[in-house]
């Protein structure tokens, strides 16, 4: 995973993870690419500059780290939103759809399904505790840099919230 959009940005700053249920295109990223390199220049939070990078991370998640020294407000956050509202409303690109769990696939494959399917996963042992799982919901960027955003199903959040089913005999 290649961070070094981010070497300039302590592992305090924000993080948000915006998710994409397919794949997108190099057309389609591009065209993210090219309304974040526009909007993070020039991004305050309460009139200070906010000193902010993104990278897109294999292809279904685009990764925004974020620093002020007097926090990142509210109103500013609300501002990120607005543009990934806008690349949904104009290029259907919909990086806000919530309720969606990523995973590898036994081929490596990343897929995206709801919480239902992956527990029907779970007990068919399609996801196992080896399986690697994305945590999505990573709050700064140390977490990132420490390896969290793609980890074990047993070592992330998701093992807490489903109970994988006792073997087979």
């Amino acid at each position: 995973m290649d961070l070094n959009e981010f070497q300039d940005l302590p592992d305090d700053a924000q993080v948000w993870i915006h998710c994409f249920e397919q794949e997108l295109s190099e057309q389609q990223q591009a065209t993210i690419q090219r309304g974040l390199e526009e909007f993070l220049p020039q991004w305050v939070s309460h009139g200070t500059p906010v000193k902010a990078a993104f990278t897109i991370l294999s292809g279904h998640f685009v990764v925004t780290a974020a620093y002020s020294q007097k926090g990142v407000s509210g109103c500013s956050m609300d501002s990120l939103l607005r543009n990934f509202k806008t690349f949904k409303t104009i290029y259907g690109l919909d990086g806000l759809k919530g309720g969606l769990l990523f995973y590898r696939d036994k081929e490596g494959k990343i897929q995206a399904v709801d919480q239902l399917k992956f527990q029907n996963l779970m007990e068919s042992e399609e996801i196992t505790s080896g399986t690697q799982v994305f945590q999505t919901l990573l709050s700064n960027l140390g977490q990132l840099r420490a390896g969290e955003f793609e980890t074990p199903f047993e070592k992330s959040w998701l093992s807490r919230t489903f109970s994988l089913p006792a073997h087979k005999g």
